[in-house]
């Protein structure tokens, strides 16, 4: 009946799309048709593809990838673009229960290990993307005719960007699966420990990029000023909306779901118009909540009731926005580093892991975990593209690839962990 109803969803878009009067075509056409059509669609589609053991946000990104303008054209970009505007309350929804699902108790018992696969994963990664530049230089387009500083300068920013995980993937996995154990606490704590520390790695990398391939433009101090200011500020608003959401939940505790939602949309939209990290503010907040009152299950609870719809277009949409055109160009050489990078994830984690003296499953598997990736590698592929014209346009044409590669592999590969783990709380069928 799913598989029916998701045909009859497309015959039903296509003829809206194609065969009613010309004088109809804006209405049909808007953001509000394609937002019905798209949450169903997705929906299905998801509910399908669970089916054969895969995760539910593979489907709703495949979902994306079909109905969106490079395959059926039953979206505009515009749609996708007007559509967008739901990321920020899914980032600040799957923050939110990020910060929720840390506990202090589970952090202590393996804040080793934590730390050892997220430091020697950066270290691997970013040495592995600098040789690989380098040695490669004759044979990729990117790397050919340029100046040994150059290709330092390219591969140093390739290789941040390979270190970052998708935190919104991986949580929304562990949600759908319900899993919980020791694996699913290193695998969701290790990527918001590493997303925080790329931020961080990212501008100072790009700064450096700058002085490098700009001589009269020197180092300034005052970029790591302005980063600690930002990180500063982020964290006293991350206090601030827990300590509200807190007291909300102690004194008022009516329609909380509302709430939640409510809190969530425009902690982003504030944190967007001042400047300041979104991601780390909801994490902080919901950390906060869970760590410091008795209301952090409750807090959960609400996410998990409203979480759903705003997922499946929240990865239905970054299923559209994948530009397969640049896809199509540079298939090949994406599908080269996604290759390399699930490597050099293998070789990092397995050292971590070894320094921490984790088991076998740790060492030789959890590097399925780290796969995927998404808003903050995009975000940082955007800003290269306008920091440094000449190459900037090529740059993000591959990143976009490969992210687009990832982002279809990943969630499949972390769920496979979890699996395996013995930590889901449902059958995935």
């Amino acid at each position: 009946m799913n598989i029916v109803a998701l045909c009859i969803i497309l015959l039903l878009m296509f003829f809206l799309k194609s065969s009613l009067p010309a004088s109809l075509a804006n209405p049909l056409q808007s953001s509000s048709l394609a937002l019905g059509f798209i949450m169903l669609f997705a929906f299905l589609a998801g509910k399908n593809i669970n089916r054969l053991k895969l995760p539910q946000i593979t489907g709703f990104i495949l979902a994306g990838i079909l109905g969106g303008p490079f395959l059926l054209k039953l979206l505009s970009v515009a749609e996708v673009k007007n559509l967008q505007l739901l990321d920020g309350l899914a980032l600040s929804l799957i923050a939110l229960t990020a910060g929720g699902e840390m506990e202090i108790a589970r952090l202590r018992k393996n804040v080793k290990g934590i730390m050892s696969i997220v430091i020697f994963q950066t270290v691997v990664i970013v040495s592995g993307f600098v040789a690989f530049g380098f040695v490669g230089r004759s044979f990729f387009p990117l790397f050919r005719d340029k100046s040994s500083v150059e290709i330092l300068s390219i591969a140093l920013l390739f290789g941040t960007l390979a270190t970052a995980t998708s935190p919104s993937t991986t949580i929304a996995i562990i949600t759908e699966t319900k899993a919980k154990g020791k694996y699913t606490n290193l695998i969701l704590s290790s990527a918001v420990v590493k997303d925080f520390l790329v931020i961080i790695l990212f501008a100072f990398a790009l700064s450096f990029s700058r002085s490098f391939l700009s001589p009269e433009e020197a180092f300034n101090i005052n970029f790591l000023k302005d980063i600690l200011l930002e990180v500063g500020m982020s964290l006293v608003m991350g206090l601030a909306v827990g300590a509200g959401i807190i007291f909300y939940l102690k004194y008022i505790k009516r329609e909380v779901t509302i709430f939640i939602l409510s809190i969530a949309f425009f902690t982003y939209q504030i944190s967007q118009t001042i400047g300041l990290h979104s991601l780390l503010v909801c994490l902080l907040a919901g950390f906060l909540v869970k760590n410091f009152s008795l209301y952090g299950e409750k807090f959960i609870l609400a996410i998990e009731r409203s979480s759903l719809p705003v997922y499946v277009v929240f990865f239905a949409i970054s299923g559209a926005s994948i530009d397969l055109n640049a896809l199509e160009k540079s298939w090949w050489l994406a599908l080269i580093f996604v290759v390399w990078r699930g490597g050099l994830k293998f070789l990092g984690t397995f050292a971590g892991g070894k320094i921490a003296r984790e088991d076998s499953l740790v060492n030789r598997q959890s590097w399925a975990g780290f796969i995927s990736q998404a808003g903050v590698a995009l975000g940082m592929a955007i800003i290269i593209e306008n920091t440094f014209p000449v190459w900037g346009g090529e740059f993000k044409a591959l990143i976009l690839a490969v992210i687009g590669l990832n982002q279809i592999v990943g969630p499949v590969l972390l769920q496979k962990f979890l699996l395996k783990t013995g930590e889901t709380g449902q059958k995935v069928v």
